[in-house]
């Protein structure tokens, strides 16, 4: 009788350890409903603003004149057949890369003092007067061009497959986490609402909210990528595993006429339709759960050299020398309201790296996300 009721005080302490962590992450949710519905509205309103252009490059090589011109003035600024633009830093990395420029090199002119700004605009005259290719796809919202892409950019609607990808998520019961949109990409997390407790050997009880994130860019800045989504909710850090799908923007080349292209960018948007919604059902299985949720325990059995990952992390530019810092402090601290807690594993850094990533800007946050998710490829 005795044992019974031990066990049965155990489970009223979890169970209400679990109510507590619930009404953390449904408190979280309500604050970033705003994001969410912030997100929507951009990726809608600036896709009714967006324009493509295909604009033929190399007149050198075509004895023509050229379509398209730069000019250094207070800004880095393109014209077009259509008009005069600024340019993107996404736009200007871009051109580099497509002129063969150095891209660090580039975007620190069009940053620079006059000179430096004229001088941006003169190279890329001279490149793209030059340039072996023939023609690029441009990409505007309002008056700044935001990428400069291959003739061959595979066109997709973001809005509609990422409200396929929402709509999907909260079929399997699954609530809206957060979202975020950039200049050039845009996020949405969701987790079901009810956590998994993972007892680990070093770190004690984890308690994990599962679900999925979707992310796409419409200007090159990264592809159609699904990953499944975990929220320590002690915490309320995030993380993200390997790419489920990662389809890259490219396909037949565009005909200089878009309009002609229509049927096809409608086709190819409901064949991604239909991939994110079967990847979606597949990240919410009950089998890709178990998978998570011992993952996670073998990455707390997994002991590391905190300084020795932290270095290598820093070394291959994933984390900066102040990041590691942050993420040192944290690991020192060791409080469970931070994730980080217990033995010197595997489990224990990621949260750590996580942990970190809370007081980062959007971006940033989602990248570490990412790297702490990668740290966890090596469990077998």
């Amino acid at each position: 009788m005795e044992a019974l009721t031990v066990k049965n005080e155990a489970m009223t302490a979890q169970e209400g350890l679990n109510q507590v962590v619930i009404n953390k992450v449904q408190n979280m949710i309500e604050r970033n409903r705003m994001n969410v519905e912030n997100t929507m509205q951009r990726l809608i309103s600036e896709q009714k603003m967006a324009q493509d252009f295909i604009v033929p490059i190399g007149a050198r090589n075509q004895n023509t004149a050229p379509a398209m011109t730069f000019a250094g003035e207070e800004k880095l600024l393109v014209n077009l057949p259509s008009g005069e633009f600024s340019l993107h830093d996404n736009a200007t990395g871009q051109l580099a890369e497509k002129m063969g420029v150095p891209v660090r090199y580039l975007k620190g002119l069009s940053k620079g003092s006059d000179w430096e700004r004229k001088l941006a605009a003169t190279v890329l005259n001279e490149h793209s007067l030059n340039s072996h290719k023939n023609r690029v796809l441009v990409r505007s919202v309002g008056n700044e061009v935001r990428a400069v892409l291959s003739d061959s950019y595979r066109r997709i609607n973001s809005s509609v497959i990422l409200m396929a990808f929402m709509q999907e998520a909260l079929q399997q019961g699954a609530l809206m986490a957060d979202a975020y949109m950039s200049d050039t990409k845009v996020w949405a997390e969701t987790i079901l609402p009810t956590p998994i407790t993972v007892p680990t050997k070093q770190n004690g009880d984890v308690v994990i909210f599962m679900g999925a994130r979707f992310s796409t860019s419409d200007y090159g800045d990264g592809a159609v990528d699904m990953r499944s989504f975990m929220l320590n909710g002690a915490c309320l850090n995030g993380m993200v595993r390997e790419s489920v799908m990662k389809q890259v923007h490219l396909g037949a080349k565009l005909p200089d006429n878009l309009a002609l292209s229509e049927r096809t960018y409608e086709l190819d948007t409901q064949t991604t339709v239909s991939a994110v919604n079967d990847l979606t059902r597949g990240l919410f299985s009950k089998d890709a759960f178990m998978a998570k949720a011992i993952e996670i325990q073998k990455a707390s059995e997994m002991n590391v050299d905190f300084e020795k990952e932290l270095k290598n992390l820093v070394s291959r530019g994933a984390l900066t020398k102040p990041d590691r810092e942050e993420v040192e402090t944290l690991i020192m601290n060791n409080k469970p309201e931070d994730g980080v807690t217990g033995g010197p594993s595997l489990w224990k850094l990621t949260q750590a790296i996580t942990a970190h990533a809370r007081t980062a800007d959007p971006v940033r946050a989602r990248e570490m996300h990412e790297i702490s998710g990668e740290l966890l490829n090596r469990v077998k």
